[in-house]
């Protein structure tokens, strides 16, 4: 075997261990894995471009002819994740389109991280636009969410404001908007988020409501607390009966927190919406990371749909709007 045939099987020894890493993620919650697993679309992309080059090149065809195997490999089976999360799940009844915004009895979850750049008059209409009955809203400061709440009193939208602060002096806390046809909230007990989340409990007979927004994996180490953060978000739903979550979680299907929901469902999943992103806005939704969700409790809920809106007010984070009807 030629020198050049050896070093094709040993690279494509490589690739084979980084493509089972990254397809089948049982280290997302590493340092590295974790932010290369939140963009499948653009890991399948580059993939695939790296066979057609191999591929196209004449004196690498044979001895590179395993490495643009397991690549091509690689890039089917990112596909495939994607295509199957673009299916709906079984028994939602769910669709992509927002025709079935005024259906009878629908409950509206609006989730929205607006980098607080998003001006009051922009966050007002979107509310209004998509008749959002629940709005969270993530690095939003209190005095922007009161502004928003008193533009929609005067449109005869009245909604009730929670607020979380963060412990992060240069990021605005979360914010939480709820329609009195939703329910009535006493003061919101915070989860212990760097960044900013609360936990509503109803007066009456409404559903508990949650908005977070766990700490970014943004370096090696804020790892830690980005796993136990959105691995107590995602608990607080399974644990609550009847409950809605929404925010920036700051992570995917793929990462630990989130990959165990117990009864409850991410919204976008349900919908066969799960391949697109929401951050960076700027990026086409499905090559952008899906870390803005809805959780339900799929036992009381029926998702009927979600979207990922268009990119809003110069945040870096697309809204997304989910649908429900209790079952």
């Amino acid at each position: 075997m030629t020198p050049a045939r050896v070093a094709g099987w040993v690279l494509a020894a490589v690739a084979a261990v980084v493509v089972v890493v990254l397809l089948v993620p049982v280290g997302g919650g590493l340092y590295g894995v974790a932010q290369l697993v939140s963009f499948r679309a653009v890991l399948g992309a580059g993939a695939l471009a790296v066979a057609l080059l191999l591929a196209a090149v004449p004196w690498a065809r044979r001895p590179m002819l395993p490495l643009v195997v397991v690549l091509a490999v690689g890039a089917v089976g990112q596909a495939g994740v994607l295509a199957w999360r673009s299916v709906p799940l079984p028994g939602t009844g769910a669709t992509t389109a927002a025709a079935t915004r005024s259906a009878s009895g629908e409950l509206v979850v609006l989730s929205f991280n607006t980098l607080d750049v998003v001006r009051a008059p922009v966050l007002a209409d979107l509310v209004d636009a998509q008749d959002a009955d629940v709005v969270v809203l993530p690095e939003t400061s209190a005095g922007t969410a009161h502004d928003v709440a008193a533009l929609l009193a005067d449109r005869g939208r009245p909604m009730q404001v929670l607020t979380a602060p963060g412990d992060v002096p240069t990021i605005a806390g979360t914010a939480l908007l709820v329609s009195p046809d939703v329910g009535r909230y006493a003061d919101a007990d915070p989860l212990p988020t760097r960044l900013g989340s609360l936990r509503a409990e109803p007066v009456d007979d409404g559903p508990v409501l949650v908005a977070a927004h766990p700490l970014a994996p943004i370096q090696r180490s804020a790892m830690r607390t980005w796993r136990e953060e959105t691995a107590l978000v995602a608990r607080t739903c399974a644990q609550t009966p009847g409950a809605i979550v929404a925010g920036d979680l700051n992570a995917t299907l793929d990462h630990p927190g989130l990959r165990s929901l117990g009864p409850c469902v991410d919204a976008a999943r349900a919908a066969g919406m799960g391949a697109h992103g929401t951050w960076p806005a700027s990026a086409p939704t499905l090559l952008a990371a899906p870390i803005d969700h809805v959780l339900v409790d799929g036992r009381r809920w029926r998702v009927t749909s979600f979207d990922v809106l268009p990119p809003t007010g110069g945040s870096d984070h697309r809204p997304v709007v989910a649908r429900h009807v209790a079952r």
